[in-house]
């Protein structure tokens, strides 16, 4: 299945088990051979601008792992969508809808040093490299980002992960956040 197909084949999905989701709107799923982040938007705009010569830009990361008495603990695999320059003083400013923004993002899986794998070269760099991460803006109030990469997916499993961490990182202090919403298994 492409990842267009796969992105559209979940946003039904999601939209029925939005009661899954906790109070604060975030949401974490396996559904199928899938793993699906839920972000909440804080505020609506009609006109996003990145590359705006200062830090931080915008960065929307999902870790899995375990979340009890006020702490996360990962299980060593995240994936995100982030823009940001190493060189913010000469890349030109740019600005557009949110979709353009979610379009133009980078999208990677990672490993982090909880994972057993963190010191396999190969694994490591097919996780990072060849996982595609895709991410849509639902109903201008969600970002969904998610992986249907075999590989990704069985990793993330590891030690049964019962939470993610979501990471919302946007220019605007007020507008980044963290939540734990439980993972939950959805049947399609």
């Amino acid at each position: 299945m492409n990842i267009k197909r796969f992105v559209l084949f979940m946003i039904p999905l999601i939209t029925l088990n939005a009661s899954a989701m906790t109070d604060d709107k975030c949401g974490a799923f396996y559904i199928k051979d899938s793993i699906i982040a839920a972000f909440p938007l804080i505020k609506y705009k009609d006109k996003w601008i990145w590359y705006k010569k200062e830090r931080p830009e915008y960065a929307w990361v999902a870790e899995t792992g375990f979340y009890e008495n006020g702490k996360f603990r990962g299980n060593g695999f995240g994936f995100m969508a982030s823009i940001g320059s190493a060189n913010l003083e000469n890349t030109p400013r740019r600005e557009g809808t949110l979709n353009e923004l979610i379009d133009f993002a980078g999208k990677n899986a990672f490993l982090t040093k909880e994972s057993p794998f963190y010191k396999m070269k190969s694994v490591n760099n097919s996780i990072m490299y060849s996982s595609q991460i895709s991410a849509k803006v639902i109903t201008g109030e969600l970002i969904m980002l998610g992986t249907q990469n075999i590989e990704a997916v069985k990793i993330s499993k590891f030690q049964n992960p019962t939470h993610m961490r979501l990471q919302a990182i946007l220019p605007e202090g007020d507008e980044s956040y963290v939540c734990y919403p439980k993972l939950e298994k959805v049947s399609p």
